[in-house]
C-alpha cells in the first residue's frame, strides 16, 4: 500500500513540476493567441488560401503555423475557406501546418524544450504543409466535394468585422484567458498526467535498453501519438518526459507531429471536404513526414542540445516566479472550466423549457472541443432570429431559442456551413 501511495505522490510531484516549467510560457502564449484571434483582419485566411497554386499553398502553410487552433478547431475554418473558393492544396496545407504548432505551443516549446527544438518544430510544420499541398495539386481529384463560391462565413472568421478597438481588446482577453484555456483543458490535463506517469514510473534505462536510439523509438512515438490525441500544447510535457526517459529528440519531434495533427474527427472531415485522395495524402504526409524528419533531426549535430536543455534540475526548481505562474495557470484553467459548467447548466435549463418556448434542440456529433463550441455559438449568434444559444459539449447538444416561426432547417444549414453535421432532436 505504501508503494502505491508513494507512486501516486511521485506522479503528482512530476505533474506539478512540469506545470511550473510550462506555466509562464503558456500564459504568454495564451495572451499572444488572444491578440491574434481578435485582431486578424476579416476574411484574411480565406483570401490568402484562394486559388490552386503553389504560391497559395505557401501562404496557407505560413498562415497556419502561428494560429492557436487544434486539429478540431481548425476544421470549421478550413471548411469555410474551402466553401469560399480556397483550393484543395492550400486547404490541405492549412489543415496540417495549423494544429502541429500555434503561437501558444511555439512559446511553450521554446520555454521547455529550447529554441533549437522550437525552430525544428516550426520548420517541419511548414514543410509538411507544403508537401501535402503540393501533392494535392499535382495529384488532383476529379470531383469537388464542396460547392464553391458561397463566400467565407463571417461567423467562422477569427474576428467579426467592424468592431471597435476596445471591443477587440475585450475579445482578446476573453479568448486568451477563458476560451483558449477552456478548449485546451482536457488535452493539457491528459498531457500532464501522461507525462507525470512517464517521469515517475518508467526507469531511465528502460527505453535505451529496449528501443535504442534508432528508428524503433521513433515508430513507437508515432504509434503512440496518433491514437492519443493531444493538442500542440498538451503534447509538450509528454515530449519532454519522453526525452528525459531515453527517447531521442527525433522521437519526441515525431510525437509532436503525429499527436496534434490527427484524430478521428479530423480524418472524417478531411475526407468529407477534400475527398479520399486528399485524405490519403494527409495521413501519408503526417506518418512518413514524422518519421523522416525525426530521423533527420537525430542526425543533426545540435540535436543533443535538446537533452541538455531538459536538465531535470532545471525542470524541478521552485522559484517564486514559476510557482506563482503555475498557480495563475491553475486558476485560469479552473475559471475556464467553471464557465463551461455554467454553459452546461444553462443548456439543461433550456432543454427543460423546450416545450414552453420556441427552442430548437440539435445534436452535433462532430462538436468535440471548446473551439467547436465557440464557432457554433458565434455562427448562430449572427442570425437575427436567434435569441440565445446554449451548448452542452459533453453530450454534443445545442439548444437554440429562436423567434416564433423560425425554421429549424435555417439553424441546421447555418451549422452545416460552419463545417459540422447537426441532427435535429425531435421533441417528445
Amino acid at each position: 500500500m505504501d508503494m502505491i501511495w508513494n507512486s501516486i505522490l511521485l506522479v503528482l510531484d512530476s505533474v506539478w513540476h512540469l506545470t511550473m516549467g510550462m506555466a509562464p510560457y503558456l500564459l504568454l502564449g495564451f495572451f499572444v493567441g488572444g491578440v491574434l484571434y481578435a485582431f486578424l483582419p476579416p476574411s484574411w485566411i480565406a483570401r490568402y488560401m484562394g486559388g490552386e497554386s503553389f504560391g497559395s499553398v505557401i501562404r496557407a502553410s505560413l498562415v497556419g503555423v502561428p494560429l492557436p487552433l487544434c486539429s478540431c478547431g481548425v476544421l470549421p475554418v478550413a471548411a469555410s475557406a474551402r466553401q469560399s473558393g480556397a483550393g484543395k492544396g492550400p486547404t490541405l496545407a492549412f489543415l496540417i501546418s495549423t494544429p502541429v504548432t500555434g503561437i501558444d505551443a511555439i512559446i511553450a516549446t521554446a520555454g521547455v524544450l529550447g529554441i533549437v527544438f522550437t525552430i525544428a518544430r516550426i520548420i517541419v510544420s511548414f514543410i509538411l504543409g507544403l508537401i501535402a499541398g503540393a501533392l494535392s495539386i499535382f495529384l488532383p481529384e476529379k470531383n469537388s466535394l464542396v460547392p464553391q463560391g458561397q463566400g467565407f462565413c463571417s461567423s467562422c472568421e477569427l474576428n467579426p468585422s467592424g468592431e471597435k478597438f476596445l471591443k477587440r481588446v475585450s475579445r482578446a482577453i476573453e479568448y486568451a484567458f477563458l476560451e483558449l484555456p477552456g478548449s485546451l483543458f482536457n488535452s493539457m490535463l491528459l498531457g500532464l498526467v501522461v507525462a507525470g506517469l512517464i517521469s515517475a514510473l518508467i526507469p531511465e534505462t528502460m527505453i535505451p535498453n529496449y528501443l535504442g536510439p534508432g528508428i524503433r523509438g521513433i515508430i513507437v512515438a508515432v504509434v503512440i501519438g496518433i491514437p492519443l490525441y493531444v493538442c500542440a500544447t498538451g503534447s509538450i510535457p509528454i515530449a519532454a518526459a519522453m526525452i528525459l526517459k531515453g527517447f531521442s529528440p527525433g522521437a519526441a519531434l515525431a510525437f509532436l507531429i503525429a499527436g496534434p495533427a490527427t484524430n478521428a474527427i479530423a480524418i472524417t472531415t478531411v475526407k468529407k471536404i477534400l475527398g479520399t485522395r486528399a485524405l490519403i495524402i494527409y495521413l501519408t504526409t503526417i506518418f512518413v513526414g514524422a518519421i523522416g524528419f525525426a530521423l533527420l533531426f537525430d542526425r543533426l549535430p545540435f540535436a543533443p542540445q535538446v537533452k541538455m536543455t531538459l536538465d531535470p534540475h532545471r525542470l524541478t526548481h521552485h522559484s517564486l516566479f514559476y510557482n506563482l505562474s503555475a498557480y495563475a495557470l491553475v486558476l485560469i484553467m479552473g475559471l475556464a472550466r467553471i464557465k463551461q459548467w455554467l454553459h452546461s447548466r444553462k443548456f439543461k435549463e433550456a432543454e427543460k423549457m423546450a416545450e414552453q418556448k420556441n427552442i430548437i434542440l440539435m445534436k452535433v456529433p462532430d462538436m468535440t472541443c471548446g473551439h467547436c463550441e465557440q464557432t457554433i455559438r458565434n455562427g448562430l449568434g449572427k442570425l437575427d432570429s436567434v435569441k440565445s444559444v446554449s451548448i452542452e459539449l459533453k453530450t454534443k447538444k445545442v439548444a437554440v431559442e429562436a423567434d416564433p416561426g423560425t425554421e429549424p432547417q435555417k439553424i441546421l444549414d447555418t451549422i452545416k456551413a460552419l463545417g459540422y453535421s447537426p441532427e435535429l432532436i425531435q421533441k417528445s
